[in-house]
Parts: structure tokens; C-alpha cells; sequence
């Protein structure tokens, strides 16, 4: 039984990537500033075989982020477990999987929480990538809410994609590698079938795409990292959709503090080569947490912006090792993957770097321009 003085608590399981993470606790601190009744407890899954400054870094966000209605659980790590899985399971399976393996970690906190009768859990929300969790919510029969850290338009693909028919569908995959233009809702032109995201273009991958359509759709709302005046036609698209769940515009829910656990020389060196360019001259390149390129394509982008004759600053990290499932890291010698004089010919006009404070850079007033990634 239920008592009038339990604590109204919500449940956020947050996917253990960087970018899904950190929008996640920003968007929850949204909604505890409006309600100082709402406590929230985030159980945070721990990143597999992270050994890299994006694991202390996001550590560090959280404990900054942490107040009394904000609680962080880190759920137990099995390494072995994970190891298991990385053998048995595809790149694109294997996060998956390895948060289902996480599915009675969460089942024993929450129990633990409920216990005592001083917590009544109203509601699990959960990222767009840990959809399984959905089945413990409910077995403690409280609904689910999905926080899609993606943005609007992407989540309409999402459902349009699921929407196809068989034939429908057998026509885009063979439009995959083509020069087709598609009609999509949400979109107010043809799209390239080229600029789709990989996601959506990978044979392999749309069936999971499929598949999140159909688990979203059990929700009793979503949550989506973007606002109506940004995406006012894949807005009106999703809410007028009598088959989709609510949607609910909560952006835009960006973190705009610099993280001090970046604050060190190598950030520091950064903004002072910043500090003397031009305004708005130089062009950032960085593609998030998990970007990475091999040898060929890094020599290929080089090429380009050494011949553009632009400012850049160049965040470069190294791939994982083959076979392994690891976090970009750091190069120890750039020279041994980039152009041969490629950092003498630059130093004037550019800047090679690794691990980059992207919100300090970003809003440097030397920076005109961003090259990032999509998907």
C-alpha cells in the first residue's frame, strides 16, 4: 500500500554513451527545477572496456550535476559478461545486448527502493537505446517514457521506416547505393538517399531500426532533444501522427559549462592558439566521443584543409585496436598518420589535437565554422 508521504520518484536510465548521457542529466535538472516535490534517480550503466578521458570526463559531469534531487547509481560492471558477449555479437548488436545483461541490476535497486514504502517510483524514462528496460517498468507496473536524444526529424524516419510495406521496403533497399531522392515526412524537399544517416542506409542495421519503432510505439510518450520553431515540419509530422505515442519538444537541452576536469595543459594551450586567430576564422573539426577514421581517410581530410588554406583546429583520435571494442584514444605521434610535413607546412593556420573541450572551443569567438558527424 501506497503512502501519502513517499517521495514521487522518477527512474532514468541513461544509455552509457557520452552525447546520450550528458543531454540526459541536463534535460532531467529542466525538470526538477520545475518541481521541487520530483526527486529523479539515474542508474547509470557502466561503458564496457573505457579506459579513455571520455569515461573520467562524463564522471566528472555527473558529480558536478549531483544535488539532493538528483541521485547517480552505478549499476555493477561484469567484465567477463561483457567479454562473453563481444565474442558472440556483431558490432551493432552487442550494445544491445550488453544492456540487457543489465535488466536484473536494475530490478534489484529499484526493489531496493521501493521497499521501504518511503518511495512511490512514478514513471521509468529511459533512453532511446536501452528500450529492453522497458520490460522491468513493467514489472513494477509504472509506465515508460522514452528521452530520444536524437532529434525530431530522425525519429520520424524511425516510424516511417517501420510504416513501410514489404514492397515499400524492398524498393528503398535497392535505392540504398543509388542517386534516388526520396519523398519522407517531416522533410519539406526530396532527400539524397545518399544523406540518409548510415543507420538507415545499412541492410544489416534497419531491421533494429524497425524493431525501436515498434517498442516506441508502447510508450506512453517521448521525449525528443529538439524544439518546434527547429524542426516545425517533422514536429507536426510526429503529433499529428495518431500512431505515434506524445511527443513532447523538450529542447533544445545542450550543457553549456565547461567541464573542469578539461581544464588542464593540454585545454589550456588550446585556447591560447585560439586566443590569437582572427574572429571567426577557424574551422572545428571534431566528430564526438567515438569518432575515429583510419589512415587513408585521416590523409585524405588533410589533404583537403591544408589545400583550402583555411584556420582549423583538428580533433583526431585513434582508432580502436582491430577486433576490439574500445573508445577512440590518443595518437602518440601524429606524423605517423598524417601527411609527411603535413603538421610543418600547417603550423601557421592549424592545430592537431586529441581529446577536445568541445564546449569551451565551440564557443571560442575565434571559431567560425564546425565539422562534425552524423549517426
Amino acid at each position: 500500500m501506497k503512502t501519502t508521504s513517499a517521495t514521487v520518484e522518477l527512474v532514468f536510465i541513461p544509455s552509457p554513451g557520452m552525447g546520450h548521457l550528458v543531454s540526459t542529466v541536463e534535460m532531467a535538472k529542466q525538470l526538477v527545477g520545475r518541481d521541487h516535490r520530483l526527486s529523479i534517480t539515474f542508474l547509470i550503466i557502466k561503458k564496457p572496456f573505457d579506459k579513455s578521458k571520455v569515461s573520467s570526463s562524463t564522471q566528472s559531469l555527473l558529480l558536478a550535476a549531483a544535488e539532493d534531487q538528483l541521485k547517480f547509481v552505478y549499476l555493477p560492471l561484469d567484465e567477463a559478461v561483457a567479454a562473453d558477449l563481444q565474442s558472440k555479437f556483431p558490432d551493432h548488436n552487442f550494445i544491445l545486448e550488453f544492456i540487457k545483461t543489465n535488466k536484473q541490476n536494475v530490478r534489484d535497486h529499484v526493489a531496493k527502493m521501493v521497499s521501504t514504502g518511503s518511495t512511490q517510483v512514478a514513471a521509468f524514462v529511459i533512453d532511446m537505446a536501452c528500450t529492453p528496460m522497458m520490460d522491468v517498468a513493467v514489472e513494477f507496473g509504472v509506465p515508460s517514457y522514452v528521452f530520444f536524444t536524437s532529434n525530431a526529424t530522425a525519429l520520424g524516419l524511425v516510424f516511417h521506416l517501420e510504416s513501410l510495406s514489404p514492397d515499400e521496403y524492398h524498393d528503398l533497399t535497392e535505392l540504398m547505393d543509388s542517386d534516388a531522392e526520396l519523398e519522407l515526412p517531416g522533410f519539406v524537399n526530396p532527400v539524397p538517399v545518399k544523406a540518409l544517416p548510415t543507420s538507415f542506409r545499412d541492410r544489416e542495421f534497419v531491421p533494429r531500426v524497425i524493431s525501436l519503432a515498434k517498442t516506441l510505439r508502447q510508450t506512453k510518450g517521448i521525449m525528443v532533444n529538439t524544439f518546434e520553431e527547429l524542426e516545425s515540419n517533422a514536429v507536426r509530422f510526429l503529433v499529428e501522427n495518431d500512431k505515434v505515442p506524445p511527443v513532447y519538444p523538450v529542447g533544445p537541452v545542450i550543457h553549456l559549462v565547461n567541464n573542469k576536469n578539461e581544464e588542464g595543459e593540454e585545454a589550456t594551450e588550446i585556447m591560447k592558439w585560439l586566443d590569437n586567430q582572427p574572429l571567426s576564422s577557424v574551422v572545428f573539426l571534431c566528430f564526438g566521443s567515438v569518432g575515429s577514421f583510419g589512415g587513408d581517410q585521416l590523409k585524405e581530410i588533410a589533404q583537403a584543409l591544408e589545400q583550402s588554406g583555411h584556420r582549423f583546429l583538428w580533433s583526431v583520435r585513434r582508432p580502436p585496436s582491430k577486433g576490439k571494442r574500445e573508445i577512440p584514444g590518443e595518437y602518440q605521434d601524429l606524423n605517423q598518420v598524417l601527411p609527411d610535413g603535413f603538421l610543418e607546412r600547417t603550423n601557421e593556420i592549424g592545430k592537431v589535437i586529441g581529446w577536445a573541450p568541445q564546449v569551451a572551443i565551440l564557443s571560442h569567438k575565434a571559431v567560425g565554422g564546425f565539422v562534425s558527424h552524423c549517426g
